[in-house]
């Protein structure tokens, strides 16, 4: 939808980018706006803006006006009003929704109340439906998500792309279900962590951080005597950090021991975590992650994985427009397959940029495909 900014509130998502009169905008969609965003925006003299119809927080944004143009009040005139099944609606409606009712769930598990498997499974399959989220929106998830709230968008998040991932890995209908709700629950201990160390702002201890890394150990704890989860998917959230080499935990497990869904889950949870402001840890560019998963977690990290994952992950094709992390605007020439996030591009003043030779150089968005 389309309002003027006086409308605008903290938590509205852009839909657009917002423009002035230069090639690249003052405020890029996606953003989520808060107090300053919309105060740059006044001061610019923005009049309007494109946003979600739903808050960060999972809640409807209700405008008192909206501005709709003729061709769009006339679609609304014609049209009649229908109920949308959860499948129908938005995937961004349904991540959004998950998120909150996750959260839900996460404080009831820190008031002592077990895990309801069915619950979480419900909530999987509502956001995880027939009408799967595409390549571009999985590529978006890390625009959403709060410092506060990181751990349940980060839950939400590693179960849909660990479901997505599976289903590239041609697995089958119920192990998709049973990796999607592996994922969702991996970091269900979490909420046994001291709130006073989960919710610290700081650079963790050495101390609290051996405490932090108990988590797939309390989360094995609360689920390992609940029906409706498979021992593959208690084995994929016990695992999901250990690491090929050994170095991982909480039991230094190495290649030959790790379960195929803990070599999964891991996958995605680190890039989204790589890729998420966190109160302790900037957020990289997922580009730059994609490249670290191939080359710095080479014998950490499955091979055949990581490959599949940014099959489904990547949206680098010949033909996209791309902006770099220089602000420059690019077209894609050429693609190595080998080197998927270093294409060959071609600057608006037709000079040519290979970004294998200029290693500095990354890119920090797909503009177009």
């Amino acid at each position: 939808m389309r309002v003027n900014i006086d409308q605008l509130e903290p938590g509205c998502i852009l839909s657009e980018d917002i423009f002035l009169r230069t090639t690249m905008p003052l405020m890029r969609k996606k953003t989520v706006l808060t107090e300053e965003n919309i105060h740059i925006l006044k001061t610019f003299l923005v009049e309007t803006a494109a946003v979600e119809t739903k808050l960060i927080n999972g809640k409807p944004f209700k405008p008192s006006k909206t501005i709709v143009d003729e061709k769009e009040k006339k679609k609304k005139q014609d049209e009649k009003p229908v109920t949308k099944t959860v499948a129908e609606q938005p995937f961004i409606d349904r991540y959004l929704e998950a998120v909150q009712k996750y959260k839900q769930l996460f404080i009831t598990w820190q008031s002592g109340i077990k895990v309801d498997i069915w619950a979480v499974r419900q909530l999987f399959l509502n956001v995880f439906t027939e009408n799967r989220p595409s390549k571009y929106e999985l590529s978006q998830l890390h625009h959403y998500g709060t410092k506060t709230d990181y751990h349940y968008y980060h839950a939400v998040s590693v179960a849909i792309l660990s479901a997505s991932l599976g289903e590239k890995l041609n697995l089958s209908s119920g192990d998709i279900i049973q990796l999607g709700i592996s994922g969702l629950l991996a970091d269900c201990g979490m909420s046994k962590v001291p709130p006073k160390i989960l919710n610290k702002k700081g650079s963790l201890t050495e101390s609290e951080n051996k405490e932090i890394k108990k988590h797939p150990l309390y989360s094995y704890q609360m689920l390992k005597d609940l029906p409706g989860i498979s021992q593959n998917a208690l084995q994929g959230v016990l695992q999901h950090h250990e690491r090929l080499d050994g170095s991982g935990y909480p039991m230094g497990y190495q290649v030959d021991v790790i379960h195929h869904y803990a070599k999964i889950i891991s996958v995605c949870d680190m890039y989204h975590a790589m890729t998420t402001e966190r109160h302790y840890r900037s957020k990289q560019l997922p580009f730059k992650v994609l490249e670290q998963l191939h080359k710095d977690e080479f014998g950490k990290l499955d091979p055949i994985i990581v490959e599949k994952f940014i099959s489904i992950i990547n949206t680098i094709s010949i033909g996209s427009q791309v902006r770099l992390t220089n602000g420059y605007l690019a077209e894609v020439i050429y693609v190595d397959q080998k080197e998927q996030m270093r294409p060959l591009v071609r600057l608006e003043n037709g000079e040519m940029l290979d970004l294998k030779s200029e290693t500095n150089e990354y890119i920090a968005e797909v503009i177009k495909q």
